[in-house]
Parts: C-alpha cells; structure tokens; sequence
C-alpha cells in the first residue's frame, strides 16, 4: 500500500489506449491470429520500451492516416493498408487490416467503436509527441 500511484503520462495513457484497442479487437475477431501476437508484442513492449509503441504508431497510423481516420475515409485507409501491407510488416498493420476484411458486414455499433478508438488514439499521439 505504501506505492505511490503516479498520475499517468500522456505516453502511458497512449499506450494503454493502443492496448486495449488491440484486446477489443481480439475479442471480435479471435480468429485472427495475427492481431493476437500483435497484441502480445505491443504489451511486451510496453514493459520495455513503450515509446517505441507510440513511434510505431505516429510512422505507420498517424502521419499517414490521421486526416483520414478524422474524416472516416474508409477507402483510403484500406487503399494505405493493403499497400502498406505487401512493403512491411509491423504490430500495428493487423488492426487496419479489419477496415478490408470486416467492414463491409461490421455493425454499425462496431465501425462506431473503432473510429472512436481510433480517433481518441490519434488525440493521445499528439499529446504523447509533445510530453
């Protein structure tokens, strides 16, 4: 009891967000294999490295899709993923990979959910670029 609990950092909060992104996502579509062992890695290092998560994140999802994610422009983040795909593979990419493979038949209630993550991740980037 004699820890002091310290408010938490604009990297942390990132991270944690990015994180539980990635646990909703695995409990939709726990057939994905590959946004398992994103997951997996992202919490990993977040133990180690966290700002490495959120430099992942501001190269591959940020810089290029913020105003996309911010006008939710479907086609054009599925357009940057499936390219963006076929060059590299990083932990983020099975998240965006969803907007192809699920969209089409996804709830409304999810594509609600997943651009509000998104959005709110976007928000917390910045905040943890400047922190």
């Amino acid at each position: 009891m004699g820890e002091m609990s310290k408010a938490p950092t604009p990297l942390g909060l990132f991270t944690d967000k990015l994180i539980a992104f990635f646990r909703d996502l695995k409990e939709t579509y726990p057939e994905e294999k590959e946004i398992k062992a994103a997951l997996e890695g992202l919490e990993a290092a977040k133990k180690v490295n966290p700002r490495l998560i959120h430099d992942l994140f501001d190269e591959h999802v940020y810089k290029p899709l913020r105003e996309d994610i911010l006008a939710e422009d479907v086609d054009k983040i599925v357009a940057y993923t499936k390219v963006a795909i076929q060059t590299q593979f990083n932990e983020i990419y099975p998240a965006l990979s969803i907007f192809e493979k699920y969209w089409p038949e996804m709830s409304d209630s999810n594509r609600s959910a997943i651009w509000k993550h998104l959005k709110v991740l976007v928000l917390l980037s910045e905040r943890a670029s400047r922190g």
